[in-house]
């Protein structure tokens, strides 16, 4: 099934994309100004990877930001 997108929640990633920075998980500094839902805020700050693929994140994105959390 694919999710529905957030453009808040890509719109978060690619702030922090474009920083060049790769995270474990994410921290409320990261988060600051976005207009993210509980449920992102909390997927973003677990790192957790395939909850922020359900809330609608873009696959590259994840993998792009999240980059530790796959073994390559």
């Amino acid at each position: 099934m694919i999710p529905a997108v957030s453009y808040p929640l890509n719109k978060a990633l690619t702030a922090i994309a474009r920083q060049h920075a790769m995270r474990e998980r994410c921290s409320d500094e990261d988060l600051a100004g976005h207009e993210l839902s509980a449920d992102e805020q909390a997927a973003l700050k677990a790192g957790d990877t395939r909850r922020l693929y359900e809330l609608g994140a873009n696959p590259y994105l994840i993998r792009r930001v999240f980059r530790p959390n796959f073994p390559v």
